[in-house]
C-alpha cells in the first residue's frame, strides 16, 4: 500500500472504534473535531501531506530493509549512519515547518530501539520477540500508521524503585501472564500526540531489577483497545483554539500539538504485540539504545524550533525598526549560533555511532545527550531574546477580533502600525502571537525542557559515558605526572579525534 494521503489518514482515525477520552471534565466525541485539538489535527494532516510532497518526500520517505517499498522514516528503524542523519535533518525541517511536536518522533525511536534490543534477547533466551516485532513492524509500514511511545510513567516516590512504590502501579506493570498474551495496568503521562496516533508502544520509563521484572514489559497497543482511557491536558491558548478564522490569529500558528495522560486500564495484549516481558536484565540496554535515538531527535527538532522563532524575531525587530541597532543583532546572531549548535551535535551523534550486530545503526549516546542537555538551557536564551525584542506590546496585544471592530479597529491600526513599510498591523500581531506561542502560548519550551527527558537524566547519561580515567591518563602525560609520553599517544590513538563511547558504550 502506498504512502498516505491526509485524507486516508483522517479516514483511518475515523474508522477507530470509540475512544475513551476526557477533558475538562467530560468526555470528547470525536478528537477530530474538537476545537481544543483542531491545530493538532491540522499538524498530522501536515506530515502525511509532506511525505507527498516533491522537495520533502527524499527526506521523510525511505526504502524499507523488511518489504523492500518505500515506507515514511518515522516507520523504519536506523540502519545505517546516513538514516540517522536524515533523521535529523527531518526533525530539524519539520520543527521549522511546524514550531511543534510531530507526534510521530516517539514511536519511531522505539522501533529504533526495540529491534536491537530484541535481537540481543532472542540471543540470550532463545525468544522471538525480534521476529514478531519485525511482523508487525511490516504492517506499520504499510499501512503508513504512526505510531507514538509511552514511556514516561507516574512515578509516585521518586526515591524508590518501581517495585518499592507503595501503589504498584506507580509504575505500568503486567499483572497477569496468559498462554496468549498478557494484562497490563497502570498509567504513562505527558503523551504528545497521543489522541491522532493508530499504535501506541509501550516502553518501560526506566531501568527494572530482578525483583521487578513486571516492570519490564514493552509492546504494541491499538489507540483503540479496550482499557485504554486518556485525559487530554491544558495548554495556555487551548480556549484560543475554534472555528473562528479571526480568532484563530490569537492562537499564533495553523500548527499545535496536545499532551494527555494514558491510563492503561487492565488491558489485554496478544504474544505477538509483546516484544519484552520480565526481561528485567535487558531493560539497561533497551534505556542505552532508545535514547540515543530519542536524544538525538530532540537536538535538531529544537534546532529547528529554534530558526522559526528566529525568523518571527527577526520580523518583530523589522516591525519596529530596530534590525540594524548593534545589541538587536547580537541576539539574533546568538539564537542563530543557539539552532547551529543543537543541530551539529544531532548529527554529529549520528555519525559518530556504531553498526549493532542486528543491522541497526546506534548514535553516540555521549553526543545524543549532550544534544539533549543544551537543548534544555540554549532555547530558553532564544526565547528571552524573542520576547525582549518584540517589546512590551507584544505580551498584552489586543485580539485580533479587537483590530477588525469598526469602532476601536482604526484607532488600534493607528497606534500599533508597524515601522516597517509594506507591514500592516495585522502582520505584526501575527508575528507577535507566533513569538508569544512558542515563547508561553504553547507548550514547546515544556518539550524543549523536558522533552526526550530532563536536564538531569541527560546529565546522568553523560557521566555514564565519559572516559574520566582514560581523559585522566591524558592529562597526567600533559602536566608531567607520568613520564611516558607514548602511554599519551596511544590513548589517543585509539579516538582519532573521536568521541569515546565510553566503559559504559554498547560496542558492536
Amino acid at each position: 500500500m502506498p504512502l498516505k494521503t491526509p485524507d486516508e489518514y483522517i479516514a483511518t482515525i475515523r474508522a477507530r472504534k470509540p475512544m475513551d477520552i476526557w477533558f475538562r471534565g467530560e468526555k470528547m466525541a470525536d478528537p477530530l473535531e474538537h476545537p481544543a485539538l483542531r491545530s493538532s489535527v491540522e499538524t498530522i494532516k501536515r506530515i502525511y501531506e509532506l511525505a507527498h510532497h516533491p522537495k520533502f518526500k527524499e527526506l521523510l520517505t525511505t526504502k524499507s530493509h523488511l518489504t523492500g517499498e518505500v515506507c515514511n522514516l518515522y516507520t523504519a528503524p536506523l540502519m545505517s549512519m546516513e538514516d540517522a542523519m536524515q533523521k535529523s535533518r527531518m526533525a530539524r525541517s519539520l520543527a521549522e515547518v511546524l514550531g511543534c511536536c510531530t507526534f510521530r518522533c516517539t514511536g519511531s525511536e522505539a522501533i529504533s530501539g526495540l529491534y536491537p534490543t530484541t535481537y540481543e534477547i532472542d540471543k540470550a533466551k532463545g525468544t522471538d520477540y525480534h521476529e514478531r516485532l519485525k511482523t508487525w513492524l511490516k504492517w506499520v509500514q504499510t499501512e503508513d500508521l504512526t505510531v507514538t511511545a509511552a514511556l514516561t510513567d507516574p512515578k509516585g516516590d521518586r526515591r524508590r524503585k518501581a517495585h518499592e512504590q507503595k501503589d504498584p502501579d506507580a509504575y505500568l506493570r503486567v499483572v497477569e501472564k496468559r498462554d496468549d498474551g498478557i494484562v497490563i495496568r497502570g498509567a504513562k503521562v505527558n503523551q504528545t500526540g497521543i489522541l491522532l496516533a493508530h499504535e501506541v508502544m509501550i516502553i518501560p520509563t526506566t531501568t527494572v531489577l530482578e525483583n521487578g521484572q513486571e516492570y519490564a514489559v514493552a509492546c504494541a497497543v491499538p489507540a483503540d483497545a479496550p482499557g485504554m482511557k486518556y485525559v487530554l491536558g491544558r495548554w495556555p491558548v487551548d480556549l484560543r483554539v475554534g472555528t473562528d478564522e479571526t480568532e484563530m490569529i490569537d492562537v499564533g500558528k495553523k500548527y499545535g500539538d496536545h499532551q494527555a495522560m494514558l491510563i492503561v486500564d487492565d488491558v489485554f495484549v496478544p504474544n505477538e504485540r509483546v516484544f519484552m516481558c520480565q526481561d528485567w536484565d535487558f531493560t539497561p540496554v533497551l534505556m542505552e539504545f532508545f535514547t540515543a535515538v530519542h536524544r538525538l531527535t530532540a537536538g535538531s527538532c529544537k534546532s529547528g524550533g529554534v530558526s522559526l522563532l528566529l525568523g518571527a524575531t527577526k520580523l518583530a525587530a523589522d516591525s519596529i525598526n530596530v534590525s540594524g541597532i548593534g545589541h538587536i543583532k547580537q541576539k539574533l546572531a546568538e539564537m542563530g549560533i543557539t539552532s547551529e549548535t543543537l543541530y551539529a551535535l544531532s548529527l554529529a551523534a549520528g555519525v559518530e555511532g556504531f553498526q549493532h550486530e542486528s543491522g541497526a545503526w546506534i548514535p553516540n549516546s555521549l553526543l545524543a545527550h549532550s544534544a539533549k542537555f543544551q537543548a534544555t538551557r540554549l532555547p530558553f536564551d532564544a526565547v528571552r531574546y524573542a520576547r525582549e525584542i518584540m517589546s512590551g506590546i507584544g505580551e498584552t496585544a489586543p485580539s485580533a477580533k479587537d483590530l477588525l471592530e469598526s469602532e476601536i479597529g482604526p484607532m488600534l491600526d493607528k497606534y500599533l502600525a508597524p515601522a516597517k513599510e509594506g507591514m500592516t498591523t495585522e502582520d505584526r500581531l501575527r508575528i507577535m502571537r507566533l513569538i508569544e506561542n512558542m515563547a508561553r502560548g504553547s507548550n514547546w519550551t515544556a518539550m524543549a525542557l523536558h522533552g526526550g527527558g530532563n536536564t538531569e537524566a541527560a546529565r546522568l547519561m553523560a557521566l555514564r559515558h565519559i572516559n574520566f580515567d582514560k581523559l585522566a591518563k591524558l592529562a597526567e602525560v600533559a602536566c608531567g605526572i607520568e613520564k611516558d609520553e607514548t602511554k599519551a599517544a596511544d590513548l589517543i590513538s585509539e579516538r582519532l579525534g573521536k568521541i569515546d563511547r565510553g566503559p559504559g558504550m554498547f560496542k558492536k
